[in-house]
């Protein structure tokens, strides 16, 4: 829990470095002696420099998600409206870092990066779906996360330019693919709901003929 404080002051010490040096090493290093710690504290905290510092600011960011959504009912609401609540939440906790996040997405554009970019994304999006109350752990776990992962992304994109009051603008934009992942899921649901009672029916027929043939 230690570790996780030190790493958190100092990332939070980083981020206003980050407007204007980017994610660097020497913005990593300022942000440690700035949270109070001496300079090598950086490469102790973060051994693998930029890569550290952005996996564990998206951690940050899904620990204060995480943390907020405990705090409000979601029992009377849907999937959707559970998600669109999830989405809300995480932006306004981002809101402060935009720039932050711009450079992140930024350095995972590169090819070398892109296999934490994506890392990241699936972290955000499995955080999300269990905040809201999934626990699905069949074929859906993938599909969900993989349908949701596209909406995520894309509305991250679109959250960057979004200067409307409370980034209604980005949710509106959110909901709009959303309704597009909760329907894929119900559709599925009810396809494997079908296989299901298909392959239950065949099994029961089968033991019936085996009992006949003995």
């Amino acid at each position: 829990m230690q570790d996780i404080k030190v790493k958190d002051d100092i990332l939070l010490a980083t981020l206003p470095n980050v407007v204007f040096d980017g994610w660097t090493d020497a913005a990593i290093e300022a942000g440690a002696i700035e949270a109070g710690f001496d300079a090598s504290m950086a490469v102790r905290a973060f051994p693998d420099g930029v890569n550290d510092i952005l996996a564990h600011f998206a951690d940050y960011i899904n620990r204060r998600m995480a943390a907020e959504l405990v705090d409000q009912d979601l029992s009377d609401k849907g999937i959707g409206h559970r998600l669109e609540i999830a989405m809300r939440v995480r932006l306004a906790i981002e809101a402060p870092y935009r720039e932050a996040v711009r450079k992140a997405m930024s350095y995972y554009a590169m090819p070398q990066h892109a296999p934490q970019g994506v890392q990241v994304v699936w972290k955000a999006v499995d955080e999300m779906w269990w905040c809201c109350g999934d626990d699905a752990v069949d074929f859906n776990y993938y599909t969900k996360r993989a349908s949701l992962a596209a909406v995520y992304s894309a509305t991250m994109v679109y959250w960057l330019n979004d200067d409307s009051e409370n980034q209604e603008e980005t949710i509106l934009f959110y909901r709009r693919r959303l309704i597009d992942v909760v329907n894929a899921v119900k559709t599925r649901k009810k396809i494997f709901s079908k296989l299901e009672d298909v392959f239950c029916k065949l099994g029961g027929r089968q033991m019936a003929n085996g009992l006949i043939k003995r």
